[in-house]
């Protein structure tokens, strides 16, 4: 496994490859950052490493007996924790306990990923620093987690923190393009969606029903122009009935407001997001003034406050469409 294959994070990677290049390996780290961003699949290229016979700084052999178990997912000196539930208890951590007490069997360390830290509960936590206070000396534990002011301040002060940041629009593009090919129409839109995180991008490009609701939504957009009481009830309707991937909707509703802003500024499809849409956009685009696009995308961010904030969810979406309705009137 190699670290050549991150798309980005060359802080991240670059930190890990001192620790190892130094021989300074620490016995608890900590990878924090967005979910999706790449934390576990960073964790995994790491243990190949540690756990290697014959490692360079970047990437394991690919050819000793621990590397070659590691690849089939049977190396048995590399456990993974995650909950199959709401949280991680003490059980988890005991049995895990358990088996760091026994010595590699085929390599140079013993490495234990834990996914989703932030979901051990507290009891979990206490009984975790016992073995981050005395660890045997060929173990490492890797807690992957997207809220690390979720755990104890002594799991942090005892663990090294590896800082995850979110992917530029280029670099999650260029991973679209490599997977999808090049001439995939919806690259520059999910790059833009996925808000620098690469696991996004992955699960947009693969879910149908994504796909479903983005067409949904830009087609209440566009009917919003000059909708009649039956349009209204429809896009009402569609909102209802997608309440759990609201911010979606909104999301893609607010990402063609604003290339409508764009194409109707500076009349360049180059500037799109939407750019498999760029027909459409161009078509509508002369229909709105910039003030009303401005004013539409804050009508959309004001209405997602209000959802969060508990706000009666059927009485919100009423308001932004009729809001959105008289802006574009």
């Amino acid at each position: 496994m190699d670290f050549n294959s991150i798309i980005g994070q060359k802080s991240v990677v670059e930190s890990l490859k001192r620790f190892i290049d130094n021989n300074r390996i620490g016995h608890a780290y900590i990878f924090s950052g967005p979910e999706g961003i790449g934390k576990s699949t960073v964790a995994k290229i790491f243990a190949s490493i540690l756990m290697c016979d014959d490692a360079a700084v970047d990437k394991s052999c690919g050819n000793c007996r621990s590397c070659r178990l590691f690849e089939n997912r049977t190396n048995p000196d590399f456990g993974v924790l995650e909950t199959r539930g709401l949280s991680i208890g003490v059980d988890e951590i005991r049995n895990l306990q358990q088996d760091i007490c026994i010595r590699p069997l085929y390599s140079k360390r013993k490495v234990y990923l834990i996914r989703e830290a932030e979901k051990m509960t507290v009891q979990a936590q206490n009984c975790l620093l016992k073995t981050l206070e005395e660890p045997p000396e060929y173990a490492v534990i890797i807690l992957a987690t997207s809220n690390y002011e979720s755990l104890l301040e002594t799991i942090r002060s005892r663990s090294v923190r590896i800082n995850f940041a979110k992917n530029t629009f280029d670099e999650v593009k260029r991973f679209i393009v490599s997977r999808a090919g090049g001439d995939f129409e919806q690259a520059d839109f999910i790059a833009a969606y996925a808000d620098g995180v690469i696991g996004r991008a992955v699960e947009l490009m693969e879910s149908e029903r994504f796909k479903e609701l983005r067409e949904k939504a830009i087609d209440a957009a566009v009917r919003l122009s000059g909708s009649d009481f039956e349009d209204m009830l429809n896009i009402s309707r569609m909102f209802d009935e997608n309440k759990e991937d609201v911010d979606s909707i909104l999301d893609v509703i607010l990402l063609f407001y604003r290339d409508l802003l764009m194409a109707g500024k500076f009349g360049n499809e180059k500037l799109l997001i939407n750019s498999d849409k760029k027909d459409i956009i161009l078509k509508y685009a002369g229909r709105f003034s910039a003030g009303k696009l401005l004013n539409n995308i804050e009508i959309i961010e004001e209405t997602r406050r209000n959802i969060k904030q508990n706000a009666n969810y059927q009485l919100a979406v009423e308001v932004m469409l009729m809001k959105l309705q008289e802006e574009n009137a």
